[in-house]
């Protein structure tokens, strides 16, 4: 077909494949070629329902496909990664988890990454000391709290280690309900950026991701997981809340994937995770547009369960973990 023809002429090089206009000859051909194909592809217009579900955007409106196309445009390698990540999800949590850290390692050897790194000076810890978990028990409960509100609880070398480790704990010493919230103004404001460039290398990164992965942490405890989210919860914020059973916003909640920014895919098992709850279009819309979406949309697009007003939100977060029924 004569799109195959385009792709071959790119050798490699990331684009996106726009369908618009007539429709006519679109057969099972067409279909099983936006399914290969390494290319971002979109489908803008009245298309039939699969070519739309085929593609990895759809939308009828042709201003949404341009946003979409800017937002690619930003970090187009990035944005087929994770493209091609949510278009063949692996069946379990451990192999997508496998497959979005060794492409959030290739990515960070990339020249989209270069570019940011380049534009971004690390920073240290201003108390690199602190603990930034803390686990307790609250009667029936027991609770794990993210406690670095001064940073808006941005996930750290440090927090990613000491939540690995509760996590570990909780899957062995104690089989209640678990709540898990963040204190200060935001659940979760995603990666720690000052750390961004000081990994120590692709590979040893890619390792210790996988064997220190709350993610993994995140979806053993799902069934018995209730997690509550408020402010900023944003990139590794939304991404392991998604693993829960049961996931409560307060009505401030500002949820988004900003990695595209970056030069990157998520890394804290977003492509799984979000992917499950929301499907994996709106996945890539969220990371397209680098915009936020407020609490009342992330419920209707299932990546949280119940919104309430923020003063509610530890009172029902205790209501619905009191009456969680553990399944083995």
């Amino acid at each position: 077909m004569p799109a195959q023809a385009v792709v071959d002429d790119l050798a490699g090089e990331p684009a996106v494949l726009r369908i618009e206009g007539d429709w006519t000859g679109v057969d099972d051909d067409a279909v099983a070629f936006l399914a290969r194909t390494p290319l971002v592809t979109l489908a803008v217009g009245p298309a039939p329902p699969a070519i739309a579900a085929a593609c990895d955007l759809a939308t009828n409106d042709p201003a949404e496909a341009d946003r979409w196309c800017e937002g690619i445009g930003r970090a187009p390698y990035a944005a087929l990664a994770a493209a091609l990540l949510v278009r063949h999800a692996p069946t379990n949590v451990e192999a997508g988890l496998i497959a979005e850290s060794t492409t959030y390692s290739l990515l960070q050897a990339g020249p989209e990454f270069a570019a940011w790194r380049a534009a971004h000076m690390s920073r240290g810890d201003p108390d690199p000391d602190a603990p930034r978990i803390r686990v307790g028990r609250d009667g029936p409960v027991a609770e794990l709290v993210f406690v670095r509100p001064e940073r808006h609880n941005a996930l750290d070398t440090r927090m990613r280690d000491e939540l690995y480790a509760a996590l570990a704990r909780l899957s062995v010493e104690d089989p209640a309900p678990v709540i898990v919230r963040g204190e200060g103004p935001s659940f979760c404001s995603g990666g720690d950026l000052g750390e961004f460039g000081t990994f120590p290398g692709v590979v040893e990164s890619h390792v210790l991701r996988l064997a220190r992965s709350p993610a993994r942490g995140f979806a053993a405890l799902a069934n018995r997981l209730v997690v509550g989210v408020h402010g900023a919860t944003i990139g590794a914020g939304i991404e392991l809340a998604a693993f829960a059973g049961t996931v409560l916003a307060a009505d401030d909640a500002r949820i988004g994937l900003p990695e595209l920014g970056l030069g990157l895919v998520p890394g804290a098992g977003g492509t799984v995770s979000v992917s499950r709850r929301a499907g994996r279009q709106r996945t890539l819309e969220l990371l397209y547009t680098d915009e936020t979406i407020d609490a009342e949309t992330a419920a209707a697009w299932g990546l949280v369960d119940e919104v309430v007003p923020g003063a509610e939100l530890d009172d029902r977060l205790r209501q619905v973990a009191s009456r969680a029924s553990v399944r083995p």
